[in-house]
C-alpha cells in the first residue's frame, strides 16, 4: 500500500501552519523575523502542496472534526435507527443520540469549528496559489482540489447545520472576519459551485505517490450527492451517470469487508477516502497538528469491546439485526444470512445453525467479547430499547480490528492503532444514490438494476419489476438496503431526514424503538449555530429553528 500522501501531510503541515497562524503582526506592529510572512511563503509548489496539504488536515484529523471517530462519528451516527450508544458517557454525545443537545454542545460545537477553520485555509491557498510559480496545468490542479475540499466543507455544513455564514476569500478588514449566515440553498449552491470546478480541474486518478487525494471522480459523486440532497433528482442522476464510464472505472469489490480494512485498499470501489498510516505518535490523537501528529485510525478503539481493547460505545439496534435476518440467501448457499452480516456484526453463529468462529486472532469466542460488554449494555434503560434475550446478542464488528490475528488489537495503547483508511465515499454509495435519483426521476428500472448490483454482492437474488411495480416498492427496498449496506458509515441520518418529515420520522422512531425518540423535534434536523459562534460574531443570528 502506498501512503505518501500521508508523508506529504505529515512533513509539510508544520510550515504551512506556521505560515497560516503566523503571518500575522501583533497589535504593536511589531514583526518576529523568525516567522514565516505570505511574501516569503508563496513562492514554490512544495509551499503551494504544503498549504494544500493543510487543508486535509483537520478534516482527516482522527479524532475530531465531522469525519473524526470521537466526535463527529459517533455522532451522526448515533442519531439513526440502527445504532445505541450508551448513557453515561460523554455528555454532549448522549444529548446528541437523544435528541437534547442545545447550542453549547461541546461536539457539534468542535465540528463546525474544525469545518471554518478547513475553509480559511482554503481560501488562503486560493487567495495565493496565483503567485505560485508552477506551471499553468499544475496550479489549476491544486485550485481543483482546494475548492473540492472547501466544498467539502460547505456540502457537510448546509447538510448539518443549515444556515451558515458564507465565506469565500480571506478576510482583509476586522469588519471581514464576521459575516451572517446565509440561507442553506446559498450554502449548497456555493458546495454545487466548488465541486463543479473540481470536477474540470481534478485528475481522474492519481499516480501511486498521490493515492488519497482528491480526483474528479470524487468531485463528482459529491457533487452528484449535493444535488440529491436538495432534491434536484434529474442532475443527481445525470451526474452520476457521468462515472459508470471512461476514464472512470469504478466498481464493486468482491469482498464487502475489504473497504474497511487494509488489506485491499485504494481499491476500485474507493471514491474518496481519509488515508491512515504508521506516522507520528500513536498515542497522542487528541486534536494537536504538528510533525509528529498521529495518522492512525481510532474508529476501532470506539467501536470494538472491551474483549478486544476497545472503549465500546455502541452496540446494534433491534431494528438492524431485524432487517439483516429478514431476508436469508437461498437454500444451498454457503452462508445462511446476508454476506455484509457476517462483517457488519458478532454474534454466536452456531444459535443460527452455522459454525462458531473466533475473533482477534482467534482468541476470543463471542461469549468473550459478550461478558466484557456487559457493563455497557447494563445501562441501556428502558430495558426494551435492546432486546437480548434468547438469540438477539449481537455487537458491532465493523471498523473494528477484530477480523486481525491481533489479540485486544483494538486497543491503540497496547498495539499498533489501525491504518486502514476510512472511506467516506464508496461506489456502492454512488449506486445506492444513484438508484434513489432515477426512482424519484421515474426510471425504475435502472432503480432496480442498482439496487440489484448491491443485493447480488450480498449473496441475495435480484429483484425484478414485479417485485418492486412502482416508487414505493422500490424506495422501501432503497432505504433497506441501504440500511444494510452502508451501516455506520455517516448516512442513516442524513437518509431519514431526505425520506421523513419531522412528525413521519417521530413515528418510525417510535416504531423502530430509537433511543430518544420522545424528544425529536423539527429543530432536530439540523444542529444549532454553537453558542461560542454567536458569542464572537455579533452579525449571526441562531438557526430560526433554534430561536
Amino acid at each position: 500500500m502506498n501512503k505518501n500522501i500521508i508523508k506529504t501531510i505529515a512533513v509539510a503541515l508544520p510550515l504551512a501552519l506556521l505560515m497560516i497562524y503566523g503571518c500575522k503582526k501583533d497589535f504593536l506592529k511589531t514583526t518576529n523575523p523568525n516567522k514565516i510572512t505570505e511574501e516569503q511563503f508563496w513562492k514554490t509548489e512544495a509551499d503551494l502542496k504544503s498549504a494544500v496539504a493543510s487543508v486535509y488536515s483537520l478534516l482527516r484529523q482522527p479524532l475530531y472534526g465531522y469525519w473524526g471517530a470521537f466526535t463527529g462519528i459517533q455522532n451522526i451516527n448515533s442519531l439513526g435507527d440502527d445504532v445505541l450508544t450508551f448513557p453515561g458517557g460523554e455528555a454532549a454525545t448522549t444529548n446528541i443520540a437523544l435528541f437534547t443537545n442545545e447550542a453549547t454542545n461541546s461536539d457539534a460545537s468542535s465540528t463546525f469549528s474544525a469545518l471554518y477553520k478547513s475553509i480559511y485555509r482554503a481560501n488562503l491557498v486560493l487567495a495565493n496559489a496565483e503567485k505560485v510559480e508552477v506551471s499553468d496545468d499544475l496550479k489549476k490542479s491544486y485550485i481543483a482540489e482546494t475548492k473540492f475540499l472547501r466544498g467539502l466543507c460547505y456540502f457537510t455544513l448546509a447538510s448539518n447545520f443549515g444556515d451558515v455564514p458564507l465565506i469565500i476569500a480571506p478576510a482583509k478588514t476586522a469588519d471581514d472576519q464576521f459575516m451572517p449566515s446565509k440561507p442553506v440553498t446559498e450554502v449548497y449552491a456555493q458546495a454545487i459551485s466548488d465541486f463543479t470546478d473540481a470536477k474540470s480541474g481534478l485528475p481522474p486518478t492519481r499516480p501511486s505517490a498521490d493515492l488519497g487525494r482528491a480526483t474528479s471522480g470524487a468531485a463528482i459523486a459529491y457533487l452528484g450527492k449535493a444535488y440529491l440532497y436538495i432534491k434536484d433528482y434529474q442532475k443527481a442522476q445525470a451526474t452520476f451517470e457521468l462515472l459508470n464510464s471512461a476514464p472512470y472505472a469504478y466498481d464493486l469489490i468482491t469482498d464487502f469487508s475489504e473497504n474497511f480494512t487494509d488489506k485491499n485498499e485504494f481499491n476500485k470501489e474507493a471514491v474518496f477516502q481519509w488515508v491512515y498510516g504508521p506516522f507520528g505518535d500513536p498515542y497522542g490523537p487528541w486534536g494537536v497538528e504538528g510533525a509528529n501528529s498521529p495518522m492512525y485510525n481510532y474508529l476501532p478503539q470506539l467501536i470494538g469491546p472491551p474483549a478486544g481493547g476497545g472503549w465500546f460505545k455502541y452496540v446494534p439496534t433491534n431494528y438492524l439485526i431485524d432487517q439483516f435476518m429478514l431476508e436469508k440467501r437461498p437454500a444451498g448457499s454457503d452462508t445462511k444470512f446476508d454476506k455484509r452480516m457476517y462483517y457488519t456484526l458478532s454474534w454466536k453463529h452456531s444459535n443460527f445453525g452455522e459454525p462458531d468462529v473466533k475473533w482477534y486472532g482467534g482468541s476470543k469466542t463471542f461469549e468473550d467479547l459478550w461478558a466484557s460488554a456487559q457493563a455497557n449494555i447494563s445501562k441501556i434503560d428502558p430495558k426494551s430499547l435492546l432486546d437480548v434475550s434468547g438469540n438477539n446478542q449481537f455487537l458491532i464488528n465493523k471498523f473494528t480490528n477484530g477480523w486481525s490475528g491481533k489479540e485486544s488489537a483494538d486497543n491503540y495503547w497496547s498495539a499498533t492503532p489501525s491504518t486502514a483508511n476510512n472511506v467516506i465515499m464508496r461506489y456502492a454509495e454512488v449506486l445506492l444514490m444513484h438508484a434513489e435519483a432515477a426512482a424519484q426521476n421515474g426510471d425504475l428500472a435502472k432503480a432496480i438494476a442498482d439496487i440489484n448490483r448491491i443485493r447480488v454482492r450480498a449473496g441475495l437474488p435480484e429483484k425484478t419489476g414485479s417485485n418492486l411495480p412502482d416508487l414505493t416498492s422500490v424506495m422501501s427496498e432503497l432505504s433497506h438496503q441501504k440500511l444494510l449496506e452502508m451501516f455506520f458509515e455517516q448516512n442513516r441520518w442524513q437518509d431519514l431526514k431526505r425520506w421523513y418529515t419531522p412528525a413521519q420520522l417521530k413515528v418510525h422512531f417510535t416504531e423502530t424503538n430509537k433511543q430518544g425518540a420522545q424528544y425529536l423535534q423539527p429543530r432536530n434536523y439540523i444542529f444549532p449555530i454553537p453558542t461560542a459562534e454567536l458569542q464572537t460574531n455579533n452579525k449571526i443570528e441562531q438557526n430560526p429553528l433554534w430561536r
